[in-house]
Formats: C-alpha cells, structure tokens, sequence
C-alpha cells in the first residue's frame, strides 16, 4: 500500500490551526519536525525558528483530501509557506518519525521511551527513581507524547489515578494516556477508537508495556454512540480530543456512567465556552485547570 506525504513548511504560529484542521479532515496521520540537522542554523545562531515542518499523510486515493489542505494553506498562510507531494511506501511512512522522537520526561511519573530506543544509552540516562517508564510506537496513529494535550493529561493523570480504579479513554490514539494509566495501577480499562490504525497501535503498545497482571484492558474500534462503554461505571473518563469533537458528542458523554473527566485537546480560546457547556450539559464544577501553550487541561465533576 502507498501513502500520498506532503511535507508542509509554515509558519509556527499557525501550527495548531493547522493541525487542528488534519484532525477534522481525519488524515492517516501527521507529526511535527520538532529539530531536523538538515536545515541549516539561522545567521543569529538561534535554534528556535518561527517556521516548522509538519509532515502529512494520506491514502493514496485520498486527492480530495489533499485539495483541502491546498486550499487551506493557500488561505491562512497565503503564499508564506512550501508543500512538496511524493509516494511514499507504507514502511516508510511507518519509519518516517522515528528519527525525530527520542525519549523524554513528561511530569514527575513518566518517562515516555520508543520501543526502538528501550536499550539506548539516552534511555538508560533518562531513568530515574519513582519514574515509570512508558514505551510507545505510534505506528499511525496519534499520540507520541509531545502535544500539549498529553502533556498535560500524564502530568494530571499521575495526580489522581489510584490503584484499583476503573478507566474509559476516548480516543485513545496510540493507547499512550490508557497504558499510563494501567501502569498508574488501573485496574479495569477500557480504550476506544473511530480509527482501525489506532486500534492495531494501541493493542501493539500494550503489549510492550509492563502492566499489573490484575489489569483488564479492552480496547475497542468505535465512537461515542458504541453501546459496550456505557455498560460499566468508571472513576475516571479521559477525552483527550478537540472541543468540536466533544460538543458534538456531549449527550452521549452525559450517559457515561462517571463522575469525573478529564478534557484536553481544547484550545484556550474554546476554555469558557467548555466550561459552560460542561455545567449546562453535564452538571457539576471545575475542579482542576491548567493551560500550556494556548492548550487546556479541564478536571470536571458532577
């Protein structure tokens, strides 16, 4: 099978738009150029730059798709960015990331590590005391560790998952927040996903990982309206996905059988308007926020 790669340069600042447009279009999948040794350093010898690479790909028949993000560029970035198109092999679509995600901290509980990277001497560095370590191959889906978003759901999620608790994560992507929470000591999981790639990266992901034997994990292809979730009752529901994602779906999150949540994926500018539908919709407070890059994390219970 071959995939349609767009490699897309422009401007930093509309990065998150940018992404936030891939996400509604549901592309095979996408990642940010965090550093490429290629390009060569700014005159000033600056290394943060005010453009970036973001790296998009599509099915092979998917031209439509690939119209759109013309379009799109065309008309938020005008003519202050660059696109190059080429097939690329499934294998190298797979592999294309891995030269950029290296392992890292996120909070004080998780180390996320790449599977190809368990035995790397910047693994064995990274270590420490207290830390668990989190291995993860995204393969095609979303979920490496490095968004804000799940930054901020690990940090808050090594704050308030106990051992024993029962967990639903929607949208699970690579299966990264659902796998830290059974290696916080979940004891009932359950992971979900629209995406079949996500599915076949979460159970992957599982597997590489290191869980209490007592950990039941069942994950799911499916959305809001799959009846097998509203079967069971959980501590804790994690939604790390866009606000128009959750507004659309919230009467069916309301018949979730849960008191808590924890919301991410919603930009600052969507914060009050979350806010408010929450406490219209959902009933119940604010018990946690925070906010990292233009990026929110909301802790709500009824």
């Amino acid at each position: 099978m071959k995939y349609i790669e767009l490699k897309t340069n422009l401007p930093k600042d509309l990065a998150d738009e940018y992404t936030d447009f891939l996400d509604i279009l549901q592309v095979e999948g996408y990642y940010e150029v965090l550093f490429d040794s290629s390009l060569p350093r700014p005159k000033d010898g600056a290394i943060i730059r005010d453009d970036t690479m973001i790296n998009v790909y599509l099915g092979e028949e998917d031209k439509e798709k690939e119209i759109k993000i013309h379009i799109f560029l065309k008309s938020h970035a005008d003519n202050n960015y660059f696109l190059e198109s080429r097939l690329v092999e499934t294998r190298e679509f797979e592999e294309a990331y891995k030269e950029f995600y290296k392992p890292f901290k996120i909070g004080n509980k998780f180390c996320v590590i790449p599977i190809w990277e368990k035995d790397s001497e910047e693994a064995k560095n990274i270590k420490g005391p207290g830390i668990l370590n989190l291995f993860m191959n995204p393969g095609l889906a979303f979920g490496t560790g490095h968004h804000e978003t799940t930054k901020l759901m690990l940090s808050r999620m090594g704050n308030i998952i106990s051992e024993g608790n029962s967990v639903l994560d929607m949208g699970t992507g690579s299966g990264i927040l659902s796998i830290g929470a059974g290696l916080l000591g979940a004891k009932k999981i359950i992971a979900i996903d629209i995406d079949p790639n996500a599915v076949r990266a979460s159970e992957f992901n599982w597997k590489e990982n290191s869980c209490s034997e007592t950990t039941q994990i069942t994950i799911l292809e499916g959305g809001f309206d799959t009846h097998e979730i509203f079967e069971s009752e959980y501590d804790i529901v994690l939604a790390n996905i866009t606000y128009a994602v959750i507004s659309q779906n919230i009467k069916n999150i309301f018949n979730i059988k849960s008191k808590k949540f924890l919301f991410s994926g919603i930009i600052t500018e969507r914060k009050e308007d979350s806010i408010n539908l929450f406490k219209k919709v959902l009933g119940g407070s604010l018990i946690y926020n925070e906010s990292l890059d233009g990026w929110e994390i909301i802790e709500w219970e009824r």
